[in-house]
């Protein structure tokens, strides 16, 4: 009787050995705690993510750089920027009207600040003074599109008025709307350093 209790005892835990090594070669898992390889594929599929995440941060990134302009050519333009010409208003006018629709710019509208001062009864203001309202809408789509609280930077200005007998032609550079982006966009600083540059030429133009 002993003798068949303990033959019962050993075909059953070997029948239990079975099942265990059964489902632990079915799940992977050899030490039998019931866990499969899964775990390891939701780990390797967060590290993609956070590998894909830096890529196009670095994507950003690098798409940001080069639309900046390198520090050189950058500091050859000012703030505010502006030239001499020994020319009359009359002759400074129709050079910059030539040359601002040469470059493609549209003339939205010619402000004369100095007429609308001395009908207020001022005498005593810079003579000559005009604000020229421009805009070229295949850049500044560019820049408004992921910023449209810049709308109110356009259309962009040039000025004139006349210091010490001699007329003066300028601008306030677009790009210093860079630091009023709620997104930095590389489309947008890109275009607006395009603007810099096109409308320096335009002055350095009326003024050789």
């Amino acid at each position: 009787m002993k003798k068949l209790i303990l033959i019962g005892s050993c075909l059953a835990l070997f029948s239990c050995g079975g099942v265990v090594k059964d489902v632990s070669f079915e799940t992977g898992d050899y030490l039998g705690t019931g866990y499969d390889e899964k775990p390891k594929n939701q780990t390797t599929d967060k590290k993609q993510n956070v590998t894909n995440k830096k890529q196009e941060g670095k994507s950003f990134l690098s798409a940001l750089s080069s639309a900046v302009v390198t520090d050189s050519e950058d500091d050859e333009i000012s703030d505010i920027y502006e030239k001499t010409v020994n020319a009359s208003y009359e002759e400074l006018d129709l050079l910059l009207r030539t040359e601002l629709e040469n470059n493609n710019f549209k003339i939205v509208h010619v402000l004369n600040i100095t007429a609308g001062v001395e009908e207020q009864g001022v005498k005593d203001f810079w003579k000559h003074m005009h604000i020229y309202l421009v805009c070229k809408l295949s850049e500044c789509s560019k820049i408004m599109k992921h910023n449209p609280q810049l709308a109110s930077q356009f259309p962009l200005r040039v000025y004139t008025y006349e210091k010490d007998g001699k007329m003066i032609v300028g601008m306030f550079k677009p790009s210093t709307a860079i630091k009023y982006m709620g997104n930095l966009d590389a489309d947008g600083i890109k275009a607006l350093k395009t603007l810099d540059k096109e409308l320096k030429k335009v002055i350095d133009s009326v003024t050789k």
